[in-house]
């Protein structure tokens, strides 16, 4: 089988019980549900981390963290893949891709080293991190590359409020331009993006509150209650229903803003004649605690549902009719789908009855105190969670806790757990590196995120 051309498209934060074609009653994800309505809809998909960092470096490796070794950011080891661990990119290079990525977040890129194996990447703060000769910038693009440590560590309040828009914005743009300059080469193409109008904070067009029939926020607004939600994210305050309400409301207007990007790009492949021969997989890398669960709670609210469960479409070269797979399917079969044209879907991402999530807490900020490992089984109804230090909880299809009468289930799980702790045993890496030292422009980026104090 010829090779095909890949969108990869990561849609950060993006829970699943707000995407509209996994049943949200709002209609966020138009663009998404299309795509969707003629391709493969993965009904019970699970991130292998609750948060960024190590969820992109186990897509991008097949790997779990526990077997990459970029587990919870500062307190443990390192930011970085280690280098003897190929990544997808480096294998379509090999293979005779064109590569091309395009990242809203900062923690995927030459932070992580994620960037490898790329012919042309761009940075979350704009920066061209690898410079191809595509001539996917212009000039204006390239002054403010050559200007990007000054304009990140500028880029506070106000100016924030459109900081998000114009850099996704900015960066689909680009993205665009490398589908018409790549669509009638001869070697296949591969685009990856990550988007993250899903993760807070939020700053929505007002357009999009519109057009979920929500009220559209005043010019105040949106600063207060960013700053009443990073608040909350770094544990300084609760969120109380009726603010939690409203948070909803614009992370639901996020996502409809996000979609709108989505579906220019997906245009892009119809308009160029790329889309029906193009392998495109569309993703979250975790979902997002808004209110949901004790933040103090134990087990972690981390490895709960609300952050596990994400959404995977993926529609195949030539395929035209909507499929939807119950089966577990977990996001490290993606570097697999991607860099083996010839492996079915489900057979990449659905090969066991149960997928595994690895959450090393606490996940980032520097912090004194001991990281603690959890390990997570799911099949689709029940949710067996263990901490390495020998505690396990059981829940059952409504996430609630079941009780100790449900021993058959529990053994089952512990045993399906030893087995595959044994199998990551077996492949885990040795390699480790000193933590890096971050710019002030990332660390800046990091505060506003919620990853730093």
């Amino acid at each position: 089988m010829k090779n095909p051309d890949v969108l990869f498209v990561i849609l950060d934060s993006v829970r699943r019980d707000r995407v509209s074609a996994y049943g949200h009653g709002r209609t966020t994800t138009p663009n998404l549900d299309q795509l969707a309505s003629e391709a493969t809809l993965f009904e019970h998909a699970y991130t292998a981390a609750p948060w960024t960092l190590p969820s992109h470096c186990s897509m991008f490796t097949g790997l779990f963290p526990s077997e990459h070794g970029v587990t919870n950011g500062f307190s443990d080891r390192s930011l970085r893949l280690p280098e003897s661990i190929e990544t997808l990119t480096e294998r379509l290079s090999a293979d005779g891709y064109r590569t091309a990525g395009f990242s809203n977040n900062p923690w995927v890129g030459s932070l992580s080293g994620i960037d490898r194996g790329f012919d042309e990447y761009v940075e979350w703060d704009l920066e061209i991190g690898v410079d191809g000769d595509t001539d996917i910038s212009t000039t204006r693009d390239r002054l403010y590359s050559a200007a990007h440590g000054l304009l990140a560590q500028a880029a506070r309040q106000p100016v924030f409020l459109l900081k998000r828009r114009l850099f996704t914005s900015n960066l689909v743009n680009r993205a665009t331009r490398w589908l018409r300059a790549t669509a009638g080469d001869e070697p296949p193409a591969f685009t990856f993006l990550n988007l993250m109008e899903a993760h807070s904070p939020y700053f929505p067009p007002k357009d999009a509150f519109e057009a979920l029939d929500l009220s559209p926020p005043g010019p105040i607004e949106p600063r207060l209650l960013n700053t009443k939600l990073l608040a909350y994210v770094l544990g300084r305050n609760d969120l109380p229903p009726e603010r939690r309400e409203r948070v909803l409301e614009f992370y639901d207007a996020s996502l409809r803003y996000q979609d709108r990007k989505l579906g220019q790009l997906l245009s892009i492949l119809k308009e160029t004649g790329r889309y029906d021969d193009t392998l495109v997989v569309i993703a979250s890398d975790h979902g997002k605690n808004l209110g949901d669960l004790d933040r103090d709670g134990t087990p972690p609210h981390s490895t709960r549902g609300v952050n596990t469960d994400v959404p995977l479409i993926v529609k195949q070269p030539g395929q035209d009719a909507p499929e939807r797979v119950s089966d577990p399917a977990k996001l490290t079969g993606i570097s697999d789908l991607v860099t083996d044209p010839e492996l079915p879907p489900t057979a990449a991402l659905c090969s066991e009855e149960v997928a595994l999530v690895e959450d090393y807490v606490p996940h980032t900020g520097r912090a004194s105190e001991p990281t603690t490992r959890w390990r997570v089984l799911v099949d689709g109804t029940h949710r067996y969670v263990r901490s390495e230090d020998g505690r396990e909880y059981l829940f059952g299809p409504d996430g609630g806790q079941l009780s100790g009468d449900q021993e058959p289930l529990r053994n089952r799980f512990s045993e399906a757990m030893e087995r595959h702790v044994e199998a990551l045993s077996e492949r885990g890496t040795e390699d480790e590196s000193d933590p890096e030292d971050l710019s002030r422009g990332i660390e800046s980026q990091l505060e506003d995120l919620g990853y730093l104090e």
